[in-house]
């Protein structure tokens, strides 16, 4: 997906959406009264209310959110001491602000809850290796990392992050890198990983989605295949084993662990949003009152195997760990096929 260059984002495409959104905010007593009439004759639980509210707060945020980065922008010395630990820890809790009204009013709308464990805090850095599934996630677990575990995180995510302007300027003056998880730009991507994971202190926390995306059954057949064609039989014969995942690219996260030798490895499970792949989908099972479940355990640095073939069969079966507790904790209607 083309994305515009940063210099256009931030002279177009954001002033645009900073308009369209402050619009769609004065607008919106009219979209709630049309959508309140529209449900009445719509089968469902105020479908059409729910996307409006959930629209409408989004857009609330993002004017209010861009707002608040220009401001950061200015008094910062109009980006000078942007990257300043103050001032990051400034971005950091206005992120954190943000994610929580989006994510809630997400939540709200689509009739979710999130059970996240409360296990004991990890000391010193640590690298996060999660699972890819459903719509949002990465921004569900950077809240969850911001608030629940008292983390900054290094998020190295999709590059279509950034067709949210307020999350793209915040994700360019924190540590966190956008890519395209593509062969053609593996060593890019292998670059982006190296960055985001160099100079962690004690409460940073580098994040990763090894899989590259989301799991479809032809996106899982294809990977099995491509690490057939490259004579990756051992990693191709692990792939087979897994029912809910893609496999892992190791590249990425060997970079990580390379990078970051002192932190542990945090790796985290997570069920609820594998179906949620077209608005056709959510469109027709809204409101899904339903939990996203998750779960996550750590390895301390001691124990992470030394070596890339280690490093790469140890990954593999953390992975396997990951698909079997899925397959433990999956609500059999989230089930369907998404291929």
């Amino acid at each position: 997906m083309w994305m515009p260059p940063i210099v256009v984002r931030r002279v177009l495409l954001d002033p645009l959406v900073f308009i369209i959104a402050l619009v769609g905010v004065v607008l919106s007593p009219l979209f709630f009264a049309g959508a309140f009439v529209a449900d009445l004759f719509v089968s469902g639980r105020w479908k059409l209310v729910r996307i409006v509210k959930m629209n409408t707060t989004f857009m609330f945020y993002e004017v209010l959110g861009l707002i608040t980065a220009f401001n950061l922008w200015v008094v910062s010395g109009f980006g000078r001491r942007i990257h300043t630990p103050k001032f990051q820890m400034t971005h950091y809790s206005v992120l954190g602000w943000w994610i929580t009204a989006v994510s809630g009013a997400v939540q709200s709308a689509l009739g979710l809850t999130i059970d996240v464990p409360k296990n004991p805090p990890i000391n010193g850095p640590i690298i996060v290796f999660s699972r890819h599934a459903g719509p949002g996630d990465s921004i569900f677990l950077t809240g969850t990392l911001l608030h629940e575990f008292n983390r900054y995180p290094r998020i190295v995510g999709k590059k279509e992050l950034e067709f949210a302007p307020f999350f793209d300027i915040m994700g360019h003056r924190l540590p966190m890198r956008f890519i395209r998880p593509h062969p053609k730009q593996r060593e890019l991507a292998l670059e982006a990983v190296h960055d985001a994971a160099s100079g962690m202190g004690p409460r940073d926390a580098f994040v990763l989605f090894p899989e590259g995306g989301n799991y479809t059954p032809k996106r899982r057949t294809r990977a099995i295949e491509s690490l057939d064609r490259h004579g990756m039989t051992d990693q191709a014969e692990a792939a087979r084993g897994l029912n809910n995942l893609l496999p892992p690219h190791p590249s990425g996260a060997l970079a990580a662990i390379e990078e970051a030798p002192g932190a542990d490895v945090v790796f985290v499970a997570h069920t609820g949003t594998e179906d949620l792949t077209s608005m056709r989908v959510i469109w027709n099972g809204m409101p899904f009152d339903r939990t996203i479940k998750a779960n996550y355990w750590h390895v301390d640095a001691a124990d992470i195997p030394v070596g890339v073939d280690a490093q790469t069969s140890w990954l593999y079966e953390q992975w396997a760990l990951i698909d079997e507790w899925i397959d433990e904790n999956r609500d059999p209607d989230t089930r369907e096929d998404t291929s």
